[in-house]
């Protein structure tokens, strides 16, 4: 079995691909040592699909006979939650699939064996159909209570959506529970967040399904099959192209190697080679040498941020739009969770390639700090531009361009307001920043929920008001789609100025790290006094 290792002081696995068997099959071995683990992994997909599939299902069954009382974004939650208490309770056993896409995918990428993939396609089928079959029993069948997945909008719309979601979801997988780089303990929280924010902005235009088997069982018991062949077939499309993207990401980057560790040092997921062997998580590349500009590594850096940039100002701005098109059927609240999710999903799923800044403000403050090369700013903005410049403009082309569906950030009262808010919030942002993911004194391996959970707490709080920016990629790529600039400079010096500050000021305190007592006896002001040990 293909495992995520953690720390050193303790070896821990939260696998969601299976690379090899358990026992290696050979013509030799008796039947019942090949098939027992085999089936033990059947039990395992069959088993957490019906819960994912009950669960989920359940929480729209109650929503719609129960005049909403679970909300839309309970909704997402109970969907996001149970991919990952699943995850981590029987990933162990069969890799905690749950997916047929998934499935495939691994298969494409060769981290499955093909000849398993039909057995793990028809347990997940199972899985869902009796758990759909069992809401059906509990609920008597009501029609109007169907669980399942169907098209609010055109099949083209829902197909491209059903694609890009799923897209997302198997890159995130990939990066989090298949590279030995990133954090495996945590693949059950950044996938799970995952799926919670996907069915938080698509739901309420496809269903937000990414997986055949969550659209099949319930059209099977139902005998509903609108549209079922997108969720089907987009899907199985999305993740096998995330899965490929991501992996030639990865497999250039362990090419290459050894170039990397002479020339860039990325820290946003290194572990230290002592005894005492920790992750230490940073959103910064410190480079002591001058690295080569149009290097292979460094063309995975810009890569990698302009996918990561692209996916959070997708996710963001989707909830954005798809709130102001369906009766704020989001609210607010879940506009601001879906910022926050994204973000951390994104630093454990690249933070390890490029150091996760997808912010022209972040990129800057490190560049000032010393903490990135100068020389490799000018690509890191413009790969972060053009990240959110091209999800800006999937955005419009998905929703028709409509102009009062404006996804940006936009002034509500006095520019002098929405500058001092944004200088605040920005500042506030890169100061955790710089705590959690430049300080090896912090625990690093918690660095991506502490950002995430920032930007969630500051688009609560400031969105509002000025939209919550913090970053001027965030901004300047709805503008330049949508043709709309009104008080674009703000969220162009602002968040640059307050980042600036926000690092400053936390590189200063990092430095005070002696004793108090120490302190107080070298400090000139305090040599006249008696300072008690």
């Amino acid at each position: 079995m293909a495992e995520i290792s953690g720390p050193s002081n303790g070896h821990h696995s939260v696998p969601l691909n299976i690379k090899d068997e358990p026992t290696p099959l050979t013509a030799t071995q008796p039947l019942d040592c090949i098939s027992v683990p085999f089936i033990q992994k059947l039990i395992a997909e069959v088993l957490g699909t019906y819960f994912l599939i009950f669960a989920g299902g359940a929480s729209v069954v109650v929503n719609l006979s129960k005049d909403k009382v679970v909300t839309f974004p309970g909704i997402s939650i109970v969907w996001g939650l149970v991919v990952m208490v699943m995850v981590y309770s029987v990933g162990h056993i069969s890799g905690a699939h749950f997916n047929p896409a998934v499935t495939i995918a691994f298969a494409t990428t060769k981290r499955f064996p093909w000849k398993q993939v039909p057995a793990y396609v028809i347990a997940q089928i199972l899985g869902s159909t009796l758990a759909s079959g069992t809401l059906r029993l509990i609920f008597n069948g009501e029609e109007d209570h169907f669980s399942g997945t169907l098209p609010s909008d055109s099949y083209l719309q829902t197909f491209v959506i059903e694609f890009i979601i799923t897209f997302y979801l198997m890159f995130v997988v990939s990066g989090v529970a298949t590279d030995n780089r990133a954090i495996g303990e945590l693949a059950g929280l950044a996938v799970g967040a995952t799926v919670l924010l996907n069915v938080m902005f698509a739901g309420p235009i496809t269903g937000a399904s990414m997986n055949p088997a969550r659209s099949l069982g319930p059209a099977i018991v139902s005998r509903q099959f609108k549209g079922l062949w997108i969720y089907i077939v987009a899907p199985i499309l999305g993740a096998i192209s995330g899965a490929l993207v991501y992996n030639t990401i990865s497999i250039l980057l362990q090419t290459n190697q050894s170039n990397f560790k002479a020339s860039t040092k990325s820290t946003m997921a290194e572990s230290s080679a002592s005894n005492n062997e920790r992750h230490s998580l940073s959103m910064s590349v410190e480079d002591d040498s001058a690295s080569d500009c149009v290097s292979v590594l460094f063309i995975q850096k810009l890569i990698a941020e302009v996918m990561g940039t692209y996916f959070v100002i997708f996710a963001g701005e989707a909830s954005v739009v798809v709130n102001l098109s369906k009766d704020g059927v989001i609210t607010f609240p879940g506009i601001s969770i879906v910022w926050g999710l994204v973000v951390m999903v994104m630093i454990y799923s690249v933070g390890h390639i490029s150091g996760a800044h997808f912010n022209p403000a972040v990129t800057i403050s490190f560049a000032i700090t010393r903490r990135f090369p100068w020389s490799e700013v000018p690509s890191y903005l413009a790969a972060q531009v053009l990240g959110s410049t091209l999800a800006s403009w999937t955005l419009r082309l998905i929703f028709n361009g409509q102009q009062d569906h404006f996804p940006g950030t936009l002034p509500s009262d006095s520019y002098m307001q929405t500058f001092v808010i944004e200088f605040i919030i920005t500042f506030y942002l890169m100061f955790v920043v710089s705590g959690v993911a430049t300080d090896n004194r912090a625990i690093g391996e918690l660095a991506g929920l502490a950002v995430g959970a920032t930007v969630l707490l500051n688009v609560m709080v400031a969105g509002p008001i000025t939209g919550a920016s913090m970053n001027p990629a965030r901004s300047l790529g709805p503008a330049l789609v949508f043709a709309q600039f009104k008080g674009l400079w703000i969220y162009m010096t602002a968040p640059i100025l307050g980042a600036i500050s926000g690092a400053l000021v936390y590189n200063t305190i990092r430095f005070t790290d002696k004793p108090l007592r120490e302190i107080a006896r070298s400090a000139s002001f305090l040599k006249s006094r008696h300072v008690t040990p």
